[in-house]
């Protein structure tokens, strides 16, 4: 009798093992069958299904089952592309805000028109030196604003990803926004402005001019040459000004600089401002 029970027993279990090996081959069978419906539909969608906010795209299958996906259409140009856009311009701005970028260089910054000079400094390479020349209000120290947008968000690999944000967050710790006049009168700023990966110096050519402040500028400019730093420098002063108040050693290795990714960009004497009047606040 016990030996019986035993094989009863035995039988018993594998019957249960064999039911719960077909109730896992169902299983998978039907995740495949799902899976392949998915894949088809997904492959069917050839044109934007819909205005959405979240890059996702609602699939029915035959069971009667909605399932959000992630949209196979997503893309920079899509209408949740150019939503994300917008908001990783606004998350870049506020970033820029927080490294000390003056506010009046950030206001109505995506609305701003275009000009010939700034889509000029939009083609920075984001190396060398970035001399932006101009007269009071012409465009400059937005022209470098432009360039320090440009250098966080180039450091996002796909913007549609909220989680590859963050690169432009860590890319903000190593850019210094300074005035000319800071560097003198700070050594602390001057150190950074020595030491940061990007770099911008503004209104060169604004601080006191003597011995000492000539030659803690050059010290700055020297060393960020010789280490092939990204530096943007907006400055009223042309490159003979600079000749003649820094030395021609530097203004010499800022016109060399020209070949290695360097620009100089001239926006002239007319205000920005007048663009904007000009064209009621259209890009162009």
């Amino acid at each position: 009798m016990q030996k019986h029970y035993s094989v009863t027993g035995e039988k018993k279990q594998e019957e249960q093992a064999e039911h719960i090996s077909e109730s896992i081959t169902r299983s998978l069978e039907g995740a495949i069958a799902m899976s392949n419906e998915l894949e088809e539909k997904l492959a069917q969608i050839k044109n934007c299904p819909e205005l959405c906010d979240d890059g996702m795209v609602e699939i029915k299958i035959s069971s009667g089952q909605k399932i959000r996906l992630a949209c196979p259409l997503a893309a920079s140009n899509c209408s949740y592309g150019e939503r994300m856009g917008q908001r990783l311009d606004y998350y870049v701005i506020d970033l820029m805000a927080g490294i000390g970028i003056p506010r009046r260089h950030l206001e109505n910054y995506t609305e701003i028109i275009r000009t010939d000079t700034l889509a000029e400094i939009d083609r920075w390479p984001i190396r060398g030196f970035l001399i932006i020349t101009g007269g009071t209000g012409s465009g400059k120290s937005f022209g470098a604003a432009m360039a320090v947008r440009n250098f966080l968000t180039n450091r996002v690999t796909n913007h549609l990803d909220y989680k590859k944000w963050e690169m432009a967050d860590h890319a903000g710790n190593s850019v210094i926004w300074c005035a000319a006049m800071d560097i003198n009168d700070d050594k602390e700023t001057a150190a950074l402005a020595k030491s940061k990966y990007f770099a911008v110096i503004d209104d060169l050519g604004g601080e006191t001019d003597n011995s000492y402040t000539r030659t803690a500028m050059s010290g700055v400019l020297l060393r960020r040459y010789d280490m092939t730093l990204p530096t943007v420098i907006t400055t009223t002063m042309t490159m003979l000004d600079i000749d003649l108040r820094y030395g021609g050693r530097i203004a010499d290795r800022l016109i060399e600089d020209i070949g290695n990714g360097g620009m100089i960009v001239e926006c002239g004497d007319v205000s920005i401002r007048n663009y904007l009047g000009k064209n009621n606040g259209e890009r162009t």
